[in-house]
């Protein structure tokens, strides 16, 4: 990492949003990376929800009744933060946490949400939980999903596509962010009518090839430098495109898949027509979603 703040089209504040679980560490750890590695401002910041009955502070013993929640979360906050607590900003709010979070970033000028995911302990299972997909949808700037160690800057990036604006967007802001990084453009389809034609192995070659056609079209319109565009390798595959990038990360290692994001459904409708839960949930290795401009300004 260098210790010379980046170009400004890096972001210039970070907000993590954390928990104060062991499963957020990593999320800090990755947040306090990436603004030394960008020059950029941290904020961290935990969200206290309210008491659904204060009187029940009174049932608790009476070491507990006069703790102040606010304070305990800070005291914790700022022991997590450590050597990184001396240049970052520490926040705590009461309030609903994605709600409180989305605000807190606008209110900051925050240009990157960093935060960690949530662990179906009964099932053993990883997930996005309530809070990360409300914040998917309410989020105006780029939220940033850390699962795993951060040993490392990210070296080995996937951005996925549909072609269309919303992934337009999201691969112009990875080649700026993550300049020196391996760089795949991932395009997985499904042919239409394929069981329905009767020379279904032709069908499908011609599918292809028009699919590769797309996506040697869609890089050709990115705004970018010849350097970078060249440098972007395209993957193009027929399949399921959940199972597929899952697959595809496992296989090649990949530390960081970005997906574009549009509109402001319930369902946050993603690239390449899937789910956020379906994307984000099976993959193994951190995500960052990017909502397009037209989208985030519809949101503001």
């Amino acid at each position: 990492m260098t210790d010379e703040p980046q170009p400004a089209y890096t972001p210039r504040t970070i907000l993590l949003a954390t928990d104060l679980s062991a499963r957020c560490d990593r999320a800090l750890d990755r947040a306090v990376r990436l603004a030394a590695q960008w020059g950029a401002r941290l904020v961290a910041l935990t969200v206290v929800e309210p008491a659904d009955n204060p009187a029940f502070a009174t049932l608790l013993p009476s070491w507990r009744q006069s703790t102040d929640p606010v304070r305990l979360a800070e005291r914790q906050l700022r022991a997590d933060m450590d050597d990184a607590e001396s240049s970052a900003t520490v926040l705590v709010e009461e309030g609903e946490p994605a709600e409180t979070i989305a605000r807190v970033a606008k209110a900051h000028g925050a240009d990157l949400i960093v935060t960690g995911i949530a662990r179906d302990e009964a099932l053993g299972r990883f997930s996005l939980g309530t809070t990360v997909n409300r914040l998917l949808r309410r989020s105006t700037v780029p939220v940033l999903i850390v699962k795993g160690r951060p040993r490392h800057d990210y070296r080995n990036v996937v951005c996925a596509t549909d072609f269309s604006d919303a992934s337009r967007h999201a691969l112009e802001n990875t080649a700026k962010w993550f300049p020196g990084s391996r760089l795949v453009l991932f395009h997985a389809y499904e042919a239409p009518f394929s069981g329905l034609v009767s020379d279904d192995v032709n069908y499908r070659r011609q599918y292809r090839q028009v699919a590769l056609k797309d996506s040697l079209e869609f890089l050709a319109g990115v705004d970018m430098t010849p350097e970078a565009r060249s440098a972007i390798t395209p993957v193009v595959e027929s399949g399921m495109p959940a199972e597929l990038l899952r697959e595809y990360v496992q296989e090649f290692g990949v530390d960081l898949v970005v997906l574009g994001a549009k509109g402001r459904s319930a369902a946050l409708d993603l690239l390449i027509g899937n789910t956020a839960n379906e994307i984000l949930g099976r993959m193994a290795c951190d995500a960052l979603v990017v909502r397009e401009p037209s989208a985030s300004a519809e949101a503001s």
